[in-house]
């Protein structure tokens, strides 16, 4: 099996659940979801820091959420930035989407690429400009404006986990029930890299939470797969597939049993 690297490091955003991802309870309406993938960066290539799977993985990510499993999201509903497209202009541009959601609406970013402390690398960074970074306050700022209850954002990361070093935990954190849900999904620890696999053509952490949520981490066969569940599939076999045992990160307020998709 041939892996590369990946060099994203996830910070001060978070991934806030209401609505089970294939649920669609009394007053849930729909969801609007940027998308953003990025293997081949304008100031590189494959041999000095490209990716390979990343826009793949972004893409995956999107027909997921047309899913029913994902929520039916309607195509116009997505806004899929990969490769050239996504500047961090484009980027930010669209996820002025997200003003378009009422309090009963789902809100999605997904950004699957390089990055260094204190933010996204966009496909227009540059090395001698800070600015042309996309700092997680900027992305932040996005989601703060949206009326939306809902509000998820994930990523596939490497050295993730230092952004909870203080207060890292090992699995789903609560088992009371809470109507605010706010959980941060890491694909790895502080110290560790996140990895692509050739054979599976995409992101490790990517590839096991999507197929968890299509059905694979309802451990109870009860049609609904939960954070726990997805947990509880994830982690092991990350581990097990991964040469530096990578470790995946679920962090926040929320319930074991919180939803997050619901089987057809």
């Amino acid at each position: 099996m041939m892996y590369s690297q990946k060099a994203l490091l996830y910070g001060v955003l978070c991934l806030f659940f209401g609505v089970p991802f294939g649920c669609r309870k009394a007053g849930a309406k729909t969801s609007y979801a940027v998308v953003v993938g990025i293997s081949d960066y304008k100031i590189s290539d494959y041999r000095t820091g490209d990716l390979r799977y990343a826009d793949q993985d972004a893409r995956r990510f999107g027909d997921f959420l047309k899913s029913a499993a994902g929520g039916s999201v309607p195509a116009q509903n997505i806004k899929l930035l990969t490769n050239r497209e996504a500047t961090k202009s484009a980027i930010l541009q669209a996820m002025s989407l997200f003003g378009k959601a009422t309090p009963q609406d789902r809100v999605v970013f997904y950004f699957s690429g390089h990055g260094m402390k204190g933010g996204f690398l966009p496909y227009d960074v540059s090395a001698t400009d800070p600015t042309t970074i996309l700092n997680y306050q900027e992305v932040k700022a996005r989601f703060k404006p949206s009326v939306s209850l809902t509000k998820l954002c994930i990523a596939d990361a490497c050295l993730s986990g230092g952004m909870t070093a203080r207060t890292a935990w090992k699995g789903p954190a609560s088992k009371t029930s809470t109507s605010s849900n706010v959980v941060l999904m890491l694909s790895s620890r502080s110290t560790q890299s996140s990895v692509e696999s050739g054979a599976r053509r995409g992101g490790i952490f990517t590839f096991y939470v999507l197929k968890g949520l299509r059905g694979e981490a309802d451990s109870n066969r009860n049609r609904t797969v939960t954070i726990r569940e997805l947990y509880d599939y994830v982690s092991p076999l990350m581990r097990r597939s991964t040469p530096n045992r990578q470790a995946p990160l679920f962090y926040g307020k929320f319930s074991d049993e919180l939803p997050l998709s619901k089987l057809q």
